[in-house]
């Protein structure tokens, strides 16, 4: 497996066990300990998205299933996919998933933004 392989999974590994926090490109360069300029070249180069793209997708995708398969409040939802107030999150789920967070819970029925990216 190519190095460059590695370090994109490493930063994979990292952000889906750390989802449910603010998660940027800085503490995922720290946690792999590379320059955030390096981590952001490899990370875009291989998977074709910035860091901050595939957390985001990522996030949403979890907030998403939490809307569907929980009870959850969708305050509480927008706090555990790391955003600091529910208009922050009502604001970009809406831009993603063209609908609040309230009409995609009504409509029961889950899709995700983003998988996990596995590479071979």
């Amino acid at each position: 497996m190519p190095q460059t392989i590695k370090h994109v999974m490493a930063a994979i590994d990292y952000i889906e066990s750390h989802l449910y926090e603010k998660l940027d490109l800085e503490t995922v360069a720290q946690a792999v300990h590379y320059s955030k300029y390096h981590l952001h070249r490899m990370f875009t180069g291989t998977l074709g998205l910035t860091i901050h793209d595939y957390i985001q997708r990522r996030q949403l995708t979890e907030a998403a299933k939490l809307l569907v398969f929980s009870e959850k409040p969708i305050l509480e939802i927008a706090f555990c996919a790391g955003y600091e107030s529910q208009q922050s999150f009502t604001d970009i789920f809406k831009a993603l998933y063209k609908k609040s967070p309230k009409q995609y819970r009504e409509e029961d029925e889950f899709y995700p933004l983003q998988l996990r990216y596995v590479l071979n």
